[in-house]
């Protein structure tokens, strides 16, 4: 069902139709581990019948962007590679930016490999910067080795700041645990790239043109994906199927858009 809809969405009509470009979160929006769910595929099948833009949102940096592509087109959704950003992605432009060459990585295989293939070098020795992102691979070693870079300080940067990553089964420890850890270890915070930032999504708006009043994000969670679409002025559009339940809304104080118990409810609006 669709939630009554605040102030500013009755007074644009209730429905989507004018948005040019649709944000997705991934994990709790259009999937819950492997299983889909309902009416998603359906509804990005009808933005793009519409002539409307996709782009596929993850602040889960344990897999790279291939590896989201894969995992997209098996499930039967449309999309192309380049249609995919991730917190990962986010933070490689960040550190091209500003001219970053080495890091010592906290990160899965996937992590590495996206990075290494954007020039940038392994050190454990004297990085430019210890990067921190989801990683289901950390051993005391990794812990430890980060420990001392960061007690010198080394520059240090994390992926996103997620405190859990949801399943099919349940919920996991993301990332969110380990920068508390290091903080405890090092009564130091890292600067955060992914969502809730608005750089996740103003390059890519101003990529194809368009002002944030012609974009919408559709995401499960309050503090990265709600709170980045209200930073950012697109459409917000919250979807109970993740991690946030109807109550979480409610004690949050946040004024979104829509909230709707899933995409499923959604199709008829666009």
């Amino acid at each position: 069902m669709i939630y009554q809809q605040n102030r500013r969405q009755q007074s644009n009509g209730n429905d989507l139709k004018a948005v040019e470009l649709f944000f997705f979160d991934m994990d709790g929006t259009l999937y819950l581990g492997e299983r889909i769910i309902g009416g998603a595929r359906e509804f990005i099948s009808k933005i793009k019948k519409n002539g409307k833009r996709t782009v596929f949102l993850s602040n889960n940096s344990s897999k790279n962007r291939k590896d989201y592509f894969s995992k997209l087109t098996k499930m039967g959704f449309e999309c192309k590679i380049e249609d995919i950003f991730t917190s990962l992605n986010a933070t490689i432009l960040k550190m091209k930016q500003e001219n970053v060459k080495s890091i010592y990585p906290l990160g899965t295989k996937s992590f590495e490999e996206e990075l290494l293939e954007n020039g940038f070098v392994f050190s454990k020795e004297n990085p430019d910067v210890v990067l921190l992102g989801f990683d289901k691979t950390l051993t005391y070693e990794k812990i430890d080795n980060a420990y001392q870079l960061l007690i010198k300080g080394t520059r240090y940067i994390a992926t996103h700041p997620d405190i859990t990553c949801p399943t099919e089964t349940g919920y996991i420890p993301d990332i969110g645990g380990f920068i508390s850890m290091f903080e405890k270890l090092t009564s130091r915070t890292p600067e955060i790239v992914g969502k809730p930032n608005v750089g996740m999504v103003s390059s890519i708006i101003s990529h194809f043109s368009l002002k944030p009043s012609d974009c919408a994000m559709v995401g499960d969670r309050l503090y990265t994906d709600m709170r980045m679409a209200l930073d950012a002025s697109l459409k917000s559009i919250l979807v109970l199927s993740g991690e946030t339940k109807h109550d979480d809304y409610v004690k949050s104080g946040l004024d979104v858009d829509i909230e709707a118990d899933s995409v499923n409810d959604l199709i008829d609006l666009i």
